[in-house]
């Protein structure tokens, strides 16, 4: 017969294996197969069933579990009935492995790295050949997760946490081209700090003897309240200049 209404465009119609064979008036539920084999509709609303002639309500009169459907009064032993699947759920497929990049994943779901800007504001995406970050090594701290943002501190980053890039190593020990204060809240390369220990220029304390250069290339200011100590003769270049303040005093020895 020719087919009357709207043409289908996708799935399928089908009825399913009878069931009245196995009508008593008292067994509710039954097998649903189709060609012999289980057949699964997933909803009861995919299914239109008729008993006695009778339409039955999705999910009322019946319900579907997985490919049992269950009446909610037992047909009788003589009736009649069919059920006919309104459709076939199609498959839409999985994608093959490593076939997925970032150009098909939302923004919102793209890992953004925060840069070190002032503002803590930047991001990059992770891509291009980077697709894992791995902090290691000493001064790394475990990442604390807020929001789903990460933060991990890492010592010597500048600043207050730090002088990262500063010191190098060799197979004598360690080495920096900056001052260096120990027990003072910054190192500013003269006298002027509170520091335990500072030194600008050229000086070592090698097997017990203190050695300096003889030659002052940089200004030396011995502040009120301090003392200094030269070992001489020393030379002091253009430009260079020795100020002891009012009340302090400088010893070359």
């Amino acid at each position: 017969m020719p087919y009357l209404g709207r043409e289908l465009t996708s799935g399928n119609y089908l009825k399913l294996d009878d069931i009245t064979s196995q009508f008593d008036g008292s067994k509710v539920t039954f097998q649903l197969k189709s060609g012999g084999n289980d057949f699964f509709p997933g909803s009861s609303f995919s299914l239109l069933v008729s008993v006695a002639g009778v339409i039955q309500e999705a999910d009322s009169a019946y319900q579907i579990n997985n490919n049992e459907i269950t009446f909610a009064t037992a047909p009788g032993a003589s009736d009649d009935a069919f059920i006919i699947v309104l459709g076939l759920a199609l498959g839409i497929g999985v994608p093959g492995d490593g076939t997925v990049g970032l150009q098909h994943l939302q923004d919102s779901a793209k890992l953004g790295i925060s840069t070190s800007n002032s503002n803590n504001t930047s991001t990059v995406s992770v891509g291009g050949g980077v697709t894992s970050l791995n902090f290691a090594g000493p001064g790394v701290t475990t990442a604390f997760v807020t929001n789903g943002i990460a933060t991990v501190f890492v010592q010597g980053g500048g600043g207050s946490v730090g002088a990262a890039g500063t010191w190098a190593s060799d197979s004598v020990g360690v080495a920096t081209s900056k001052v260096v204060g120990v027990g003072t809240a910054q190192a500013v390369g003269t006298a002027n700090s509170e520091g335990a220990l500072q030194a600008l220029g050229n000086i070592a304390i090698t097997d017990g003897a203190l050695l300096i250069d003889n030659d002052i290339s940089s200004s030396i200011n011995v502040p009120a309240g301090k003392n200094g100590l030269l070992i001489g003769t020393v030379n002091v270049a253009v430009g260079a200049t020795i100020d002891v303040a009012t009340g302090s005093v400088l010893v070359v020895v």
